[in-house]
């Protein structure tokens, strides 16, 4: 509720009721439609995965439906024969069953790839991004993505070994003797040449 933006997260379990009723209405548009509306699930599927195969079968399904539904307008009063009906009611079941067969299967697994996907870490706070040439910096307000800048490669810094904190303490009683032995040392010699 408070602080920057965080990035939306994708779900990790099993999907939710907003889109499984869109995933049954467009199912049933086809259907009820008796074909008509076969191109609509596939106009769905080519805007979610902006695939160019997608749109390509949108654009079939949309001429298929639309050409069968004016040659039964044009033929309407015509008495068709039984082989007529046969490939024209089995063409419109195709075209419905292929189209919904087709929607289900790629929007399934269109979130099942972005599910695989990485979780993309939430925006950092505000900070410096160096430019190309490593002198140049910009900030960021709190919560906007940092520009992505590509900088020249710096020179690697040594790593210190991280040191113990009774290693520091041995160093220092260490330094400590032995200033009070170079102390004793020159006290003691100047006190031997006075005896």
């Amino acid at each position: 509720m408070y602080g920057p933006p965080q990035a939306p997260q994708p779900q990790n379990g099993p999907a939710s009721g907003g889109l499984i009723a869109l995933r049954v209405l467009f199912v049933a548009l086809p259907l009820l439609s008796c074909g008509f509306l076969a191109w609509a699930p596939m106009l769905r599927l080519a805007i979610l995965t902006r695939a160019v195969r997608d749109w390509v079968f949108f654009g079939l399904a949309f001429v298929a439906a639309t050409a069968l539904f004016v040659y039964m307008g044009v033929t309407g009063e015509k008495e068709t024969t039984d082989l007529e009906a046969v490939i024209g009611v089995g063409t419109i079941l195709a075209l419905g069953a292929g189209s919904v067969a087709y929607y289900l299967v790629g929007e399934i697994r269109h979130y099942d790839r972005r599910r695989a996907m990485p979780v993309p870490p939430p925006y950092g706070p505000p900070g410096y991004v160096y430019g190309p040439n490593g002198s140049a910096a910009t900030t960021t307000p709190s919560g906007a993505p940092a520009p992505y800048i590509c900088a020249a490669p710096q020179p690697a810094q040594p790593v210190q070994p991280p040191t113990a904190p009774r290693i520091e303490q041995v160093r220092a009683e260490l330094d400590e003797l032995s200033d009070l032995l170079r102390k004793d040392g020159r006290d003691g010699g100047e006190g031997e040449g006075r005896r």
